[in-house]
């Protein structure tokens, strides 16, 4: 079962470029992980997350270049990286 709480979300500029950074909590078998989506970035990555969204370790656990937030939660277990 995948749970999904939004966390926050606010515009960011890289070289020049406007965007935004949306970021949802996401509990998925009994694990908690934050999805951030940076729309000038062009990417979605997931890391692993407290239940409140405090993300310790920014080594990403799945997600990827050219996906965006709503792509990455409806596959979630698709986009986890396989150890």
């Amino acid at each position: 079962m995948i749970e999904i709480y939004d966390l926050e979300e606010f515009n960011v500029v890289i070289d020049d470029k406007v965007g935004a950074v949306k970021k949802k909590l996401v509990s998925y078998d009994g694990s908690f992980y934050v999805v951030s989506e940076n729309t000038v970035l062009k990417e979605t990555l997931i890391f692993r997350s407290d239940p409140i969204g405090k993300v310790d370790d920014y080594n990403e656990v799945g997600g990827g270049r050219g996906l965006t937030i709503e792509e990455v939660i409806a596959d979630f277990g698709g986009h986890l990286f396989k150890w």
